[in-house]
């Protein structure tokens, strides 16, 4: 049996879905309490945050189209790994999912509790 290497790229594409998730998520929190700790004014703060979470599920729905169109080239020109592609593109789908669920509550709830 014949052992390919498997370039770095397609390993990438596994985690940068939720990489990217994660520093989102650690943004939208710092900004918050930044905003809660210099008592910015509720519609200042909610707008910066509303526009860091339009801007990450901008990334991520990016990042997944990205993915998903790496998983075709690899499976159509048979290159090794085709599967870690997969695994990536349905992980930056699954971290879109996420995107949306952690942010869309910080366009209603209370900014400092």
């Amino acid at each position: 049996m014949e052992m390919t290497p498997v370039p770095p790229r397609s390993i990438l594409v596994i985690v940068i879905g939720f990489a990217l998730w994660g520093a989102a998520f650690v943004t939208l929190y710092a900004v918050n309490a930044i905003g809660c700790a210099f008592g910015w004014p509720p519609a200042l703060q909610r707008g910066v945050i509303v526009g860091l979470a339009v801007a990450a599920s901008g990334t991520m729905i990016a990042v997944t189209v990205w993915s998903a169109g790496h998983w075709r080239k690899a499976a159509n020109a048979g290159r090794p790994a085709p599967s870690l592609a997969r695994i990536g593109a349905l992980g930056s789908a699954a971290a879109l999912g996420a995107t949306i669920f952690v942010f869309v509550p910080s366009v209603f709830v209370s900014m400092c509790v």
